[in-house]
């Protein structure tokens, strides 16, 4: 068994206590997946994605501060956005490792798929600005005014800025919800480009005065990114359903169209799903309401992608060993098996390429959320066959 530091056990542990409930138990996956890369260079990897073109892996430096005598937080300012180039068989190089520097908190990423008059098919968006915030050696940051979570615009090719939307205290997010984003995790396009952001909300009590909870799926029109990004109110306003369960990953099915997200759910039982995950459609949007979740009981759900044929892999880090989670289309949740059997710390949110033969690779960003030393933490490339989907 390949191991990790028993000294990084992952975000779980630097969130939360353990909880003691018991969740479900799940089968394991009758197909395994074989692990071909390792490449640790980065600094609390939160977010992986490939460009559009396949040939670079962009990975979200979140940069924790690592004491874990003090409360979790991002270093304001510490986090940037490295480039590696990826090779035929999954193995990476690093082409620059500070691609986009001095951000705070930069986690989920997403290419988007369509043109818009302001940005092109491919430009990629980033969150940033993330709470809970932290200096450098662990001292919370409460002031309010210091919060200025946002989405970063940029040209893969050049690292550009292209544009940012705000996602701030005077944002027009905030105006429709009464507070400001806070843990700003993942996004995700639809196949018409219309862009969806998922808040996680925790940390929103670390400020003084506190932010009201307000943890949630967001789904901006396509038609309007363009004036958000302008600072402009958008004809089409932005779309909100509320969590309580701290929301995680987002992505979009290539077959149903529909929109999942996951939660990483709070301390002390205070989740009434114990780890879940959701599929929701416009009308559920339209009512801002959220249907049942699909699966429940799951543990800490992190990250979330699909294959081009429908199944979906999640990240889940509550449960010794944090595993991957595997739902084919129509089907139960499964857990991946690896070969050689890894120890990942801290999985979290993943990007899933498919090769010419229909076979694909995993991407696996782990965070190490208690690595008091930069920039020597993991990403884990997976090699999936071709009848992965239908084993």
């Amino acid at each position: 068994m390949r191991k990790k530091s028993l000294f990084l056990f992952g975000i779980a542990v630097a969130f939360f206590m353990v909880i003691g409930a018991a969740y479900a138990e799940i089968p394991v996956y009758p197909v395994k997946g074989k692990v071909v890369n390792v490449l640790g260079a980065f600094d609390n990897p939160e977010g992986a994605l490939c460009s559009m073109d396949g040939k670079w892996l962009f990975v979200s430096n979140s940069a924790l501060h690592g004491d874990a005598n003090k409360p979790f937080g991002w270093v304001e300012g510490g986090g940037s956005i490295s480039r590696c180039e990826i090779g035929p068989n999954g193995e990476l190089k690093m082409d620059s490792r500070i691609f986009i520097k001095d951000l705070t908190g930069p986690l989920g990423m997403a290419v988007l798929n369509v043109n818009t008059n302001k940005f092109p098919r491919g430009t990629i968006f980033a969150t940033a600005g993330s709470g809970p915030m932290a200096l450098p050696d662990g001292t919370p940051i409460t002031d309010p005014k210091r919060h200025k979570p946002k989405l970063l615009a940029f040209d893969p090719d050049s690292g550009k800025i292209l544009g940012e939307i705000k996602l701030c205290a005077n944002s027009i997010f905030a105006k429709i919800n009464g507070a400001p984003l806070i843990l700003v995790n993942a996004l995700a396009f639809d196949k018409k480009g219309n862009l969806y952001i998922v808040d996680t909300g925790f940390g929103y009590d670390t400020y003084k005065p506190a932010f009201p909870y307000k943890g949630g799926v967001w789904k901006i029109p396509v038609e309007s990114i363009d004036a958000l990004a302008e600072g402009k109110t958008p004809a089409g306003l932005p779309q909100f359903i509320f969590n309580q369960s701290w929301p995680d990953g987002v992505e979009v099915s290539p077959i149903t169209g529909r929109v999942w997200y996951n939660t990483v759910m709070p301390p002390n039982d205070a989740d009434p799903f114990k780890g879940a995950y959701w599929a929701v459609d416009d009308s559920d949007f339209k009512m801002g309401a959220q249907p049942a979740p699909l699966a429940k009981g799951l543990g800490r759900l992190d990250g979330l992608d699909f294959t081009v044929r429908g199944t979906c892999l999640q990240t889940e880090i509550l449960n010794s060993p944090n595993s991957i989670v595997v739902t084919p289309l129509g089907g139960g949740p499964y857990k991946l098996a690896l070969e050689p059997d890894t120890v990942l710390s801290g999985p979290a949110d993943i990007d899933i390429k498919t090769l010419a033969d229909g076979s694909y690779l995993v991407f696996v960003p782990e965070l190490m959320a208690l690595d008091p030393t930069p920039w020597d933490d993991e990403v884990t490339v997976i090699w999936l066959p071709a009848n992965f989907d239908q084993p």
